[in-house]
């Protein structure tokens, strides 16, 4: 009898792997990612000059993006100040934007860069919006956007004085860290359903900081004299259908009365 039961137990755990993984094995969708965006002028920063990057030239303008509001231009480039000595630039910060293969694992969407260098006045901004369009497109079974999210994140920008003592906590040691200050909760996670009608969620964070530290709850301090950057990765994952947690229910229970069979 306790054999009977076991083999039934063990029938049933192979049944439940042999379903889930034919489950997994099914058509997998097949999404890669496209990301747009920029500064957004804001005419109540003065002090920034839109379009025109740390060695004065002007970069322009990248467009509209081609969502709402589409009167208003983003721009890859923003600098403020004047740097100290011959020959020096002011300080600024540069978008970039990337797109490809989208999984499960970590990737690289957008870097923001800063090219802290020293500079005459302590220049601080606030209220400043980068605009970002992220698209999803599904290829399996015939591409389609299955996401396009526009998303504007505010950012401050603050400008500490380059002499000692610096100001707490300037992680980074140099005199004297600077900082930015980015609403995390713009970072939310976004739903979305697949050609073959599977939820997905896609995932973003802040990561791959160079030169630079993230201070919660949401500040990012960047070494005084050189280069910073920070990414913002995105990952996907899928939601469990209610017949997959079903039949990995079921397995567990079959493991589970396999194994107290066998201690008896």
């Amino acid at each position: 009898m306790k054999l009977n039961t076991l083999r039934q137990a063990l029938t049933v755990c192979v049944i439940a792997a042999a379903a889930f993984t034919s489950m997994a094995a099914s058509a997998v969708p097949l999404f890669t990612f496209t990301e747009a965006g920029g500064f957004v002028k804001n005419p109540a920063n003065t002090a920034i000059h839109y379009g025109v990057n740390t060695a004065g030239n002007t970069t322009g303008s990248n467009g509209t993006l081609g969502v709402n509001p589409t009167s208003t231009d983003t721009y890859h480039d923003i600098s403020w100040g004047v740097g100290n000595g011959a020959g020096s630039s002011s300080s600024g910060m540069n978008l970039q934007t990337f797109g490809g293969a989208l999984g499960t694992s970590w990737t690289t969407m957008s870097r923001l860069s800063h090219f802290n260098n020293v500079i005459n006045d302590a220049i601080s901004w606030t209220n400043q919006t980068i605009l970002d369009r992220f698209m999803i497109t599904d290829s399996n079974g015939g591409a389609s956007v299955v996401l396009d999210n526009t998303n504007p994140v505010e950012i401050a920008f603050t400008e500490t004085p380059n002499t000692t003592p610096c100001p707490v906590p300037n992680p980074n040691g140099s005199i004297c860290d600077d900082s930015y200050a980015v609403k995390i909760e713009a970072l939310k996670s976004v739903t979305f359903t697949a050609n073959d009608n599977t939820t997905w969620i896609v995932d973003f964070m802040l990561g791959n900081f160079v030169n630079a530290m993230f201070v919660g709850p949401n500040l990012v301090y960047t070494a005084e004299g050189v280069t910073s950057s920070v990414d913002v990765l995105v990952s996907v994952r899928q939601v469990p259908e209610p017949a997959t947690l079903f039949l990995m229910g079921l397995g567990l229970l079959g493991f589970g009365i396999a194994g107290r069979r066998k201690s008896v």
